[in-house]
């Protein structure tokens, strides 16, 4: 370990803020935790190269512009990520991961007759965090071409997936995905939320407030909320029905 990584250490344990074990100090995901629990350096870090990707492009992201805007020392770069490579998986797991964390725990207590508008408000809510969107599509065009990226982000899906249904109130909603209706209901959210987001980053003065009232409309044509706050089925003939 570097003297610079040493220093760093010491400053996040006095601060009470273990590193995660994973060789040499580096980060793993974190999908359930919010990432204000990551070590103070390398939320400095994540924070500067999203800065960096959303005003100026992946072409600006180097090490040398990272550790200048954080204002830390480019060893730690290598301490917690490993490389460039390791430190843009580490954007994308972060981008938008804080906005569905704090919109999990809105969910929590939710009125069960109002479970559908609250979920569409949190959508809504998704799609004003544009400076993080901007930073994913700037990637995404990097992800496409990198397999080790794109099964990375393949997981990520599968973390917001599961996130949306417990939402809906459902329960146990990893599982739940292995239920077809479901999954598509889960995977459908989200490409409302990233399709409109792209439409929002073309226009910023685009009004959300028509499509999402459209598109609530239609949830509630389509899902049954059972006397429990549970979810029923997904309507497969046109309307909805209980799942028993």
């Amino acid at each position: 370990m570097s003297s610079a990584a040493e220093q760093a250490s010491q400053r996040e344990t006095a601060a009470g803020t273990a590193t995660p074990p994973s060789g040499r100090g580096r980060l793993r995901p974190i999908f359930e935790d919010p990432l204000s629990a990551l070590p103070e350096t390398a939320q400095k870090l994540l924070v500067a190269a999203k800065s960096i990707i959303a005003s100026d492009g992946f072409g600006a992201l180097t090490l040398n512009a990272v550790s200048a805007a954080s204002g830390e020392n480019k060893a730690m770069i290598s301490y917690y990520f490993g490389n460039k490579a390791g430190l843009v998986a580490a954007v994308l797991d972060s981008v938008i991961h804080d906005e569905y964390v704090a919109s999990h725990d809105r969910m929590k207590d939710v009125d069960p007759k109002r479970r559908t508008q609250r979920l569409v408000e949190e959508m809504r809510r998704m799609d004003t965090a544009m400076e993080e969107f901007r930073v994913f599509f700037e990637l995404l065009p990097h992800v496409l071409r990198d397999e080790a990226l794109r099964r990375r982000i393949a997981v990520l899906y599968t973390w917001y997936w599961s996130v949306k249904l417990e939402w809906l109130g459902i329960r146990s909603p990893a599982g739940a995905l292995e239920d077809p209706e479901l999954l598509g209901l889960a995977q459908l959210l989200s490409a409302v939320i990233d399709g409109l987001a792209i439409q929002a980053a073309i226009d910023p003065e685009l009004d959300l407030a028509n499509p999402y009232r459209i598109f609530h409309k239609m949830l509630e044509c389509s899902l049954v909320t059972l006397p429990d706050g549970s979810l029923g089925s997904v309507g497969r003939t046109g309307g909805a029905h209980s799942r028993q």
